[in-house]
């Protein structure tokens, strides 16, 4: 579904909060995603660039692709995409970009459709905290990856979570709170181990002063130090040997 929370909200009082399963929710933001300035998405963008410099891939998967940003990105460097989401309406998005019509497939991460080891990079951005059971995305995930291909996951940090962000977006005067689950990183490293995979990263970056103009423009600037508190996200990339 979509990449990313819509940003560092934490629900005020008196405000119209709608609390909503993430395909829900998706089908209501998935108009006006790309739009909306995000903070995290930025941060998230930034941090995944560098992890994977130097890095050349032919086969992409993009599992939770929502609307194709990092399909697009990958598909500009030359490299065959393909993206998996469950939200229809994410996916619609994604079709109106340059190249990835036909590339698209509504599905379950459960059960990717591809075949074994066709994927030199398999990447989940932003999307696996919807998914109750990390270890069976994690089996997917090897059984696509070719031997020596990669795999890289970013989130958002339990930390973040536990300091009161939310994966949110604000519509209408309502905001929409997405139902999710916690993993921890343990279980998520866990996972990646139990899947026959070699960790070879992992970041928990914080925002900073990139981030700020996001602010001023979200109209938020008051909200950025206590921001930078918390570790933001996190990030890591695997390999499969």
């Amino acid at each position: 579904m979509g990449a990313a929370p819509a940003g560092i909200a934490k629900t005020a009082i008196g405000k119209s909060v709608m609390r909503l399963p993430a395909l829900e929710a998706h089908k209501i933001w998935a108009p006006f995603y790309d739009s909306m300035p995000n903070p995290l998405v930025a941060l998230e963008r930034r941090m995944v660039t560098a992890v994977l410099k130097g890095l050349n891939f032919q086969n992409v998967v993009d599992v939770g692709c929502g609307t194709g940003e990092w399909l697009e990105h990958f598909r500009e460097t030359g490299a065959r995409v393909a993206g998996l989401d469950a939200c229809e309406a994410m996916l619609q998005q994604a079709r109106s970009r340059t190249g990835l019509s036909g590339r698209l497939v509504l599905g379950d991460a459960h059960l990717l459709p591809f075949r074994d080891s066709w994927a030199d990079l398999i990447i989940c951005s932003m999307s696996l905290g919807y998914f109750e059971n990390p270890h069976s995305i994690f089996r997917e995930f090897a059984r696509v990856t070719r031997r020596g291909g990669f795999l890289v996951v970013s989130d958002l940090h339990p930390d973040a979570i536990a300091s009161g962000w939310t994966r949110s977006f604000k519509s209408d005067g309502t905001l929409y709170e997405i139902e999710h689950f916690r993993h921890s990183i343990q279980q998520v490293t866990d996972s990646g181990f139990q899947a026959g995979l070699i960790l070879r990263q992992r970041i928990e970056p914080q925002l900073g002063q990139a981030e700020l103009p996001i602010f001023r423009e979200a109209g938020k600037f008051d909200s950025f130090r206590a921001a930078t508190m918390p570790r933001a996200l996190f990030i890591a990339l695997w390999e499969k040997l």
